[in-house]
């Protein structure tokens, strides 16, 4: 009697067709591919509350239009984690603590005399970001943690003196950093402002004033506004935005102006902050303008 072959055939070929499987799926395990490195270019504010020494709770808002490097990948360009600013693409603000609001053009180093930048790396959602920041020449190492949507960071810094690298500034000794991508400045305000040219201080807020901004792909605002009291005119404002600040020029009586501002939140109501600075050394508040509610 012969005995079928059959059944052990059919459980060789299986046993085959299972390893065959198994080989396949790990010679194409190169396929699968890191996750896509994060876009995080834009208009973003870090604000960095220092924890220790001198200048324990100072707040600084670090306002970047932050630039991010290109790759070629399959004949298309994707960002490369690189991230940078230069000095026309980085300003620093004081803020108040208690309301995170304006206190003052410059941070906590702008009596020191040096560069201003930032550089470092990034790579994708949930994951670290590393960068160093320059104010007026002194150092910060930030370590953080990129935020799911790639919109938030939050993390913490310190001074790095490392590399030759002379911190000098004693008002801000590293803390705490967060970090948020903000909104194009547009919409209509309005409020009261001091009379052009008037350089007292404080001025009085003699004209009553309404304005619509609007904030171009290229992060250029353009402020136009129209003037009642004292003054009854028009101006139109125009200049580079920096995270929420911005730098400002227009003509006033055939004379160039330059105004500094910033983008804030006074009482829960979206508003922009302005300051003559015709004399840069000492920038002059003229008044603060909200969207009407």
């Amino acid at each position: 009697m012969v005995k079928s072959c059959r059944p052990k055939a059919a459980a060789l070929f299986a046993l085959l067709t299972s390893i065959a499987i198994t080989v396949s799926c790990a010679g194409n395990s190169k396929s699968i591919t890191a996750p896509p490195t994060t876009n995080i270019a834009g208009a973003w504010e870090f604000v960095a509350v220092s924890q220790t020494g001198a200048g324990t709770g100072v707040v600084t808002g670090i306002e970047v239009a932050l630039t991010e490097g290109q790759v070629l990948v399959n004949g298309l360009n994707q960002p490369n984690g690189q991230i940078t600013a230069n000095s026309n693409q980085i300003s620093f603000v004081s803020l108040a603590p208690s309301t995170m609001n304006i206190s003052e053009f410059g941070g906590a180093c702008q009596t020191t005399l040096g560069d201003s930048s930032l550089s470092g790396t990034v790579t994708s959602p949930d994951s670290p970001v590393l960068f160093t920041f320059k104010e007026n020449g002194n150092t910060f190492d930030v370590t953080g943690t990129l935020s799911g949507d790639g919109k938030s960071v939050i993390g913490t810094y310190t001074p790095d003196t490392s590399n030759g690298n002379t911190n000098v500034c004693t008002a801000d000794s590293g803390g705490t950093i967060t970090g948020n991508m903000v909104s194009r400045i547009t919409g209509n305000f309005s409020g009261k402002m001091c009379a052009l040219g008037d350089t007292s201080t404080p001025c009085p807020q003699s004209d009553t004033v309404t304005a619509t901004a609007s904030e171009s792909s290229s992060n250029n605002l353009t402020l136009n506004l129209t003037l009642t009291g004292t003054d009854n005119t028009t101006l139109t404002l125009t200049g580079p935005v920096t995270g929420n600040s911005f730098t400002l020029t227009g003509t006033v009586q055939g004379q160039m102006v330059t105004y500094y501002g910033y983008y804030e939140t006074v009482n829960n109501v979206p508003s922009i902050y302005l300051a003559d600075a015709t004399n840069p050394a000492s920038p002059n508040y003229v008044g603060t303008l909200a969207i009407p509610h």
